[in-house]
């Protein structure tokens, strides 16, 4: 049984190096393992980098295409269209989110997100037309739908800023979840009151603003950072 000089983990039979720290095993009664002669299961992404785009696409529009004529035809025979939308709504929806990441490259990653949120907003637009509720479509689910989207690409934004140093990033992301909550409860209020009642939303952004105060307040403090740090083994 071995354990790290330098952070004092638990260290397994044949391991190299530490798995928390990565400071060198130096231990002549441990024999170290050939990493590079062992064999580890193909990367996930190395799969899909060598995947035919192209064709993939293709396959799976026919897919798409199969079910929703079957859909089609099902309602058709049994007498209108009075439920086929909702299910081929639903598979296109599906498509959006599942097979665009995979099968649709974009310079930015931004744009899956733009895509996910369109679909969304097109699927419950064409609820919203089947059952004549344009109103509460236009008053609520498009407003509710676009600040989702528009706080989720700031707190991606936030995170991806590589520039920014770790607890800044995570700080500026939890203050966009705060006042996403806010931003839900003044969406709601307007659509059911008229007016704005904050409430529910006050109680919930507060201890999330004073994370990322305490987030933002730790990456300033350096001493209490690296304290934080050797505990946790970070």
């Amino acid at each position: 049984m071995s354990y790290c000089v330098e952070c004092g983990v638990r260290l397994a039979a044949g391991e190299p190096k530490c798995p928390l720290c990565a400071t060198p095993v130096n231990n002549p009664n441990q024999p170290v393992c050939d990493v590079a002669a062992s064999s580890h299961p193909q990367a996930i992404e190395e799969a899909i980098s060598r995947l035919d785009r192209g064709y993939a696409r293709q396959l799976s529009l026919v897919f798409l295409m199969i079910p929703i004529l079957i859909v089609l035809l099902i309602d058709l025979i049994d007498g209108g269209t009075s439920w086929s939308p909702y299910v081929v709504g639903a598979l296109v929806m599906s498509y959006c989110f599942f097979a665009f990441p995979v099968l649709f490259r974009f310079k930015s990653p931004y744009a899956y997100i733009v895509v996910d949120v369109l679909a969304l907003l097109g699927f419950l637009l064409l609820v919203a037309w089947m059952t004549g509720g344009i109103s509460w479509y236009l008053s609520l689910v498009l407003p509710v739908i676009t600040l989702l989207g528009i706080m989720t690409l700031g707190a991606i934004l936030a995170l991806r800023r590589l520039e920014f140093k770790r607890l800044y990033r995570m700080a500026i992301a939890a203050a966009l979840t705060a006042l996403m909550l806010i931003g839900l409860e003044i969406i709601i209020d307007l659509h059911i009151w008229g007016q704005v009642r904050l409430g529910w939303s006050v109680y919930g952004a507060i201890p999330i603003a004073v994370i990322a105060l305490m987030l933002a307040g730790l990456e300033q403090n350096k001493l209490l950072k690296e304290e934080v740090r050797k505990r946790l083994f970070m």
